[in-house]
């Protein structure tokens, strides 16, 4: 194994061409060089360099993309087999995550004008001899363009896995969004060619530190640019425990109590994927100190604004501002934050008289249901609490558009007043 600049200057010089679908937002930048003159393990895949007869030496290249349509980076290789004349007699390449001669249906070598020329996936830029095998592929292709764009977040491969160990679950999420938020749909043309020799080449050594040091920067890039909800509020009673299990003590606390069915999952799944979740409820502190505290719920909690101890009750705008502050956010944030309660009168009227994005979780039949009054007409409306991930998906790949279409307030509003009208 062995890379200099005499090889990198080989490398270039027989640098395949890439035939990419018509609309493909993601083209490689950066090539890493490695010349192995014996069969060996790759240093940058886990893949077997192999040599037939009359393979002199192979020339690998791991090609750099900083995104790949579901998840940031992507590192694809092709492998060159020349012979003793330094021409081109064979081909391997990538496809996820092994490796594939590269030849035509006929047999033959995919060439274009003495030049290998290989075929991308769109999105995914798995390689191809040629594009029929990608066009049988379309309905997955056309899948993870679209509904599954952004499924795998952040690509943390083992040997980066101790320069990414920082990323955190909020990171991971954003990451989701922008690619959601880039979403295409395959075109069945390759007429867009990229010459990989006009890439910027260094060695292997060279193009891992590299990544090391590109892949926080196109996060903290995207961190800057990709809106997410800075919070969600969640009620208690009947939002996250069935007020109709409460057993209370002789002083008047909830010693007792069932969750409703599907919150714990709930809660620990929106934790799990990085949302700052905050207690805003009615009541007293010991019932949530026990009752939250048992189900496991209180330690997945950023903070908990609880009435006894803010000295008034929802739809106080107090209960709200406290909230906000507990964890560093202010009334401009407002419109960022989401507020899930059972209670049209306290959860939805105060959520939506102080700027918030209001859900109504309609599952308990303790509670009027029926808006008395405009501020009681919640944004959204769940039946269970598993319907609160995919609602919040919904509505953060919304806060996208809000920079070119007005506020996502405005928006609302007009949603409220079509409603209140209808």
């Amino acid at each position: 194994m062995m890379t200099d600049t005499n090889h990198i200057a080989l490398a270039r010089s027989l640098a395949p061409v890439i035939r990419f679908c018509d609309n493909e937002p993601f083209l490689p930048s950066h090539v890493g060089i490695t010349v192995h003159d014996k069969p060996q393990r790759s240093p940058s895949a886990p893949m077997d360099v192999t040599f037939e007869d009359g393979v002199h030496r192979v020339i690998e290249y791991a090609i750099w993309w900083d995104w790949d349509i579901q998840h940031l980076y992507e590192l694809e290789h092709v492998w060159l087999k020349l012979d003793a004349d330094d021409q081109v007699i064979g081909v391997d390449a990538s496809a996820h995550g092994k490796l594939f001669a590269m030849r035509r249906a006929d047999g033959s070598l995919p060439l274009e004008a003495g030049r290998v020329t290989l075929y991308s996936e769109p999105g995914k830029h798995a390689f191809h001899a040629e594009a029929k095998p990608i066009h049988d592929l379309a309905p997955r292709l056309a899948a993870a363009c679209t509904d599954l764009a952004g499924y795998g977040t952040i690509l943390v491969q083992k040997m980066f896995a101790e320069a990414f160990a920082g990323f955190t679950a909020e990171d991971h999420r954003a990451v989701k969004r922008y690619l959601q938020d880039r979403a295409f749909w395959p075109a069945e043309g390759f007429d867009q060619a990229v010459r990989l020799e006009e890439a910027t080449y260094m060695t292997w050594p060279e193009l891992k530190t590299y990544i090391a040091s590109r892949v926080p920067q196109v996060l903290a890039e995207v961190r800057k640019v990709q809106p997410l909800l800075k919070a969600v509020f969640l009620d208690s009673g009947d939002t996250m425990v069935d007020e109709g299990t409460e057993i209370h003590d002789e002083d008047g606390n909830v010693a007792e109590a069932r969750l409703i069915p599907g919150a714990r999952e709930t809660v620990e799944r929106l934790a799990a994927e990085g949302y700052r979740l905050v207690l805003v409820a009615d009541g007293r502190k010991k019932s949530f100190d026990t009752v939250l505290g048992h189900h496991g719920i209180r330690q997945l909690l950023a903070a908990e604004v609880i009435s006894e101890v803010v000295g008034c009750s929802k739809p106080d705008p107090l209960m709200f501002s406290t909230a906000l502050d507990a964890i560093g956010l202010g009334p401009e944030d407002a419109a960022d934050v989401v507020m899930v309660g059972n209670h049209l009168g306290r959860d939805i009227n105060g959520a939506n008289r102080a700027g918030l994005i209001s859900i109504w979780l309609d599952w308990s039949p303790r509670r009027h249901k029926i808006p008395e009054d405009i501020d009681e007409v919640p944004d959204y409306i769940i039946r269970t609490p598993g319907e609160l991930p995919k609602l919040l998906d919904y509505i953060e790949q919304g806060l996208s558009k809000r920079a070119t279409s007005g506020t996502l307030r405005a928006a609302m509003e007009k949603t409220v007043s079509t409603r209140a009208s209808a």
